[in-house]
């Protein structure tokens, strides 16, 4: 998820488990806690473009790496803040519960999150809810926010935390509910149609959790297809060539190891203007609602007489965010 939600949640965690402790303090260590796995952008740097992707919610998003820091950093913030009078066991409490729900919302994401490494390099995703969510984050915003005002150990202050927790929980349950709801209108379409594929995969789109994207894998490619629960009429789906014979040329590549391990193998490849392009389908296409030749999210610029390592690029949109937006809003209301 992004960084936001993820300082919203850990505010709340921190508030749960030692605000009548330390007060305010806690909302903004539970958030320290929460967003510790993404420590990891820092490391970039030492990577190139392609390996930054898996290095990402990599090992700092792994159980592995909870199980042995929170009871470090519990036992450091015990002996760094001793007149708290918090134990050892409520500061790893802490630390751990704002870690591992930062892995555990993040893995209901498409994205991929390496619950197993270093053992394994197996990217969880489950694809409940999108990486950005406006009705998951903005009510737990202002939950957060009303406690964060409220007087320590008032019990409004405890209220509205409690209300925070709760309201967003039950949309993530929503979110799971919706997602086989959804699944099963997607399959059971696809064979009114006589659509035979291998695999079937539906994900969120951007910020709602209402207009889903399908896409689905046969012999040559891919079916897509979008629909709103709020769609009246039968999906359309679009079929999209893999076209992976424009890989040929780069198979030697690193970096084409590491973006089809990324891309879990949902990929296709494009040419335009002479460019070539690694598409990464699992984030979608911006505008893909629309039509079949909007743009995918996750497009990377090849060239074989480059280093392609420094090459990646995503590509650019060609209609402006708040066109896209207005779009979005449109087809949520359903067709």
């Amino acid at each position: 998820m992004d960084s936001l939600t993820h300082i919203v949640l850990g505010a709340a965690i921190g508030e749960a488990i030692l605000g009548k402790k330390i007060g305010r303090k806690a909302m903004l260590w539970g958030a320290l806690a929460d967003t510790i796995p993404d420590f990891d952008v820092f490391a970039s740097p030492c990577f190139s473009d392609a390996q930054q992707l898996l290095v990402h919610r990599g090992i700092t998003h792994s159980f592995f790496f909870i199980i042995i820091l929170s009871p470090i950093l519990g036992w450091l913030f015990s002996k760094w803040f001793k007149k708290s009078d918090v134990s050892w066991k409520r500061w790893t409490a802490l630390f751990f519960t704002g870690m591992f729900t930062h892995v555990l919302l993040d893995s209901l994401t498409a994205y991929g999150t390496g619950w197993f490494e270093p053992f394994s390099d197996y990217r969880v995703s489950f694809n409940t809810i999108f990486v950005a969510d406006l009705f998951y984050t903005l009510p737990f915003l202002i939950c957060v926010l009303i406690a964060l005002i409220a007087r320590n150990g008032s019990p409004k202050r405890v209220k509205w935390n409690k209300a925070g927790l709760i309201i967003s929980s039950l949309y993530l349950v929503f979110t799971i509910i919706n997602k086989f709801h959804v699944h099963d209108k997607v399959e059971n379409e696809l064979a009114q149609k006589n659509i035979l594929v291998s695999d079937v995969i539906t994900t969120p789109t951007p910020l709602n959790n209402f207009l889903w994207m399908s896409y689905s894998k046969d012999s040559t490619g891919y079916w897509f297809g979008y629909y709103s629960i709020f769609d009246k009429k039968e999906i359309d789906f679009y079929h999209v060539n893999k076209k992976d014979s424009l890989l040929s040329p780069y198979e030697n590549d690193e970096s084409i190891r590491y973006l089809k391990r990324f891309s879990k193998g949902h990929y296709i490849m494009s040419e335009h203007e002479s460019k070539v392009y690694f598409n990464d389908i699992r984030f979608g296409q911006m505008g893909g609602w629309n039509g079949p030749d909007s743009a995918f999210v996750f497009s990377y610029h090849l060239d074989k007489n480059a280093d392609n390592s420094a090459a990646l690029n995503r590509s650019r949109f060609k209609s402006s965010f708040s066109e896209t937006f207005s779009s979005l809003i449109t087809r949520i209301k359903g067709i």
